[in-house]
């Protein structure tokens, strides 16, 4: 399925009574150091790309912007193989919002049932790790959740090289390795990990990454919602586990500095954050 995008009227670049801002947001895009923010060149031009590519509208500063939008579906019903692959890739569309109205439970095996259906699709992966990460019992040490964690790492993995742009998937990989640390921890499983240099490697570049696209989302409008000071907190946690106080120390700066640079510092959530980077570096500096 094609999304196609057709400006109606003019952008302030090109008339004094056009609007500023706008645009459509390509999240692709944010892995250079080109300009993800993309607009029709003229009225009556258009921009198609498929639907499935996560995208959103910048927002618009000033003015109205109008556009006109088509969605189109390609089929070639003379080709069998191609015909069956799109009724694969739509089979697999109808069921991701299926399975968000089952238990998790049945939620789990429903989305590994649609992402069989569309092996090319990043989000589907996304939702497994989000859903296979979630909920982790530190008090169950069945070889059940150990290998639910387990997949829920592969699972963002996987939605990482199907779209390495996309921030929220960097981020649950963060996440998710660093519970599979905990978990490993707490059940005596650290022999199953990767080696420390690698395991820490890895988490460290998951938050980085996911960081620095989040910031490119941000500056376009058009964030993912994530907290970043949580990010440098749980980065900080996991470094200093590793013993590595100054590297810790930079992180729990970062936390206070973006919790600061958002006026969040009398919110609860805040708070306790703030007060788990002041006993942090209490034991730095002890």
């Amino acid at each position: 399925i094609y999304s196609v995008n057709i400006a109606l009227n003019e952008h302030k670049d090109d008339s004094e009574n056009g609007f500023t801002g706008g645009g459509t947001f390509f999240e692709a895009l944010t892995v250079g150091d080109g300009d993800y923010i993309k607009r029709p060149s003229a009225p009556g031009h258009a921009i198609i790309h498929k639907t499935t590519q996560r995208h959103a509208g910048a927002p618009t500063t000033s003015g109205v912007r109008d556009i006109l939008v088509i969605f189109l579906t390609a089929r070639q019903p003379e080709k069998p193989e191609i015909e069956e692959a799109t009724w694969r890739v739509e089979r697999a569309m109808r069921l991701t919002p299926l399975a968000k109205e089952l238990t998790r439970d049945e939620l789990i095996p429903c989305l590994k049932l649609a992402a069989s259906n569309d092996p090319t699709s990043h989000a589907l992966p996304y939702a497994l790790g989000v859903h296979l990460s979630q909920e982790v019992d530190m008090n169950d040490p069945s070889d059940e959740r150990w290998e639910e964690i387990c997949q829920g790492v592969k699972s963002f993995e996987r939605s990482i090289v199907l779209n390495p742009a996309d921030a929220r998937a960097h981020y649950g990989l963060g996440m998710a390795l660093s519970e599979r640390h905990k978990y490993a921890m707490r059940t005596r499983r650290m022999h199953l990990l990767p080696p420390p240099q690698e395991a820490a490697e890895s988490l460290i570049n998951s938050f980085e990454t996911a960081i620095r696209l989040e910031i490119k989302c941000d500056e376009a409008g058009c964030s993912n919602g994530f907290n970043l000071a949580d990010v440098y907190l749980t980065l900080s946690d996991f470094v200093l586990r590793l013993k590595n106080f100054e590297l810790a120390r930079t992180y729990l700066n970062q936390v206070e500095e973006c919790i600061k640079r958002e006026g969040n510092t009398n919110e609860d959530w805040a708070q306790s954050m703030l007060q788990q980077v002041s006993a942090m570096l209490g034991y730095i500096n002890e």
